[in-house]
């Protein structure tokens, strides 16, 4: 069963990318705005807040992948510090430090289908059962309707999202009739 789940999101994957590559190559047009996706986890720490669990740094690249090819894209390199594992991804980059993560994207990536994965690999891994925080934000797009359905409106977004955390709340930022960002 887990086979036929991770050939399914491979082939998902695979579509998402053929769909960038018609974008670009049937329409000569790249969507290059931003998604950003932060996300806090609650990691188990001791009285002194020393942490007494894995962090997310502790999470190896091949299960990054698998998350990432929900997404559609893929890691290119890797440099750490002592305190962030910075990837470049082949539609930008991702950030990853104790109890954060952080993923911006762009192009027709679908960046919150990550959400579901990431949660499942960091309760596994990390033992972590609370999201803190979350923070999402895009802004609007020149060529929505080149986007898959849910990123055509924020509304979906947020439907998508409110879904998964209980607590969210949607704001715009920005003219209607203009430019504008959305935030979640």
């Amino acid at each position: 069963m887990a086979a036929n789940n991770t050939n399914k999101s491979r082939d998902l994957a695979l579509d998402r990318v053929r769909q960038a590559s018609f974008c670009w190559d049937q329409v000569g047009f790249f969507e290059g705005a931003e998604k950003l996706l932060e996300v806090w986890f609650e990691l188990p720490r001791d009285d002194r807040d020393t942490l007494t669990g894995n962090g997310l740094r502790t999470i190896n690249r091949e299960s990054w992948e698998v998350v990432l090819e929900h997404v559609s894209c893929k890691i290119i390199s890797v440099k750490s510090n002592e305190v962030t594992d910075a990837y470049l991804l082949s539609e930008s980059s991702m950030f990853i430090s104790e109890d954060r993560f952080i993923l911006k994207t762009c192009g027709v990536t679908t960046l919150l289908a990550a959400v579901p994965s990431l949660i499942a690999l960091v309760q596994k891994e990390c033992n972590v059962i609370n999201v803190r925080d979350i923070f999402y934000s895009r802004k609007n797009f020149e060529r929505p309707e080149l986007q898959t359905q849910l990123y055509r409106r924020f509304d979906h977004e947020v439907a998508y999202l409110d879904k998964i955390f209980s607590n969210g709340a949607a704001y715009c930022l920005g003219r209607m009739n203009g430019d504008r960002w959305y935030l979640y």
